[in-house]
């Protein structure tokens, strides 16, 4: 069978203060097959702001129907020294703005499809503060 298309479709900030930092990942996940596939895991590494905060995983395998698509929602949480570094950044860039700047992201991982098969995918953007300027 093809491999399945995996792609990053948005990077949701949970919260993001200098003590915890958690990020959702959503990856949306397209079988260009005849029969069903089992996507075992997705992992990724998730950045911000050039800061590595940790890695993202997939809490439970996904089917994927023939010629159907799913989208898996992957959870990452930042370690403490993680959650202080990409904080500061995002304050700096603001800071250097004048105003709340968009955060930049950065996501790489890989899919296994099927019980072993690697499917990577990688993708950088950024993510905008609520229109009440509230931070997530």
């Amino acid at each position: 069978p093809e491999p399945p298309k995996v792609a990053v479709e948005r990077v949701r900030i949970d919260r993001l203060t200098p003590a915890d930092a958690r990020f959702t990942v959503f990856v949306a996940v397209a079988n260009p097959n005849d029969r069903e596939l089992a996507v075992d895991a997705i992992e990724a590494d998730v950045r911000i702001e050039g800061v590595a905060v940790g890695a993202a995983r997939l809490a439970a395998p996904v089917r994927l129907p023939a010629r159907g698509t799913a989208t898996a929602e992957l959870a990452a949480r930042a370690t403490l020294s993680a959650a202080l570094e990409a904080a500061a950044a995002v304050v700096r860039r603001a800071e250097g703005a004048g105003a709340l700047q968009p955060v930049r992201y950065a996501v790489a991982g890989t899919a296994t499809v099927d019980g072993g098969r690697p499917v990577p995918f990688a993708r950088e953007g950024e993510i905008a503060w609520p229109r009440d300027g509230a931070a997530p």
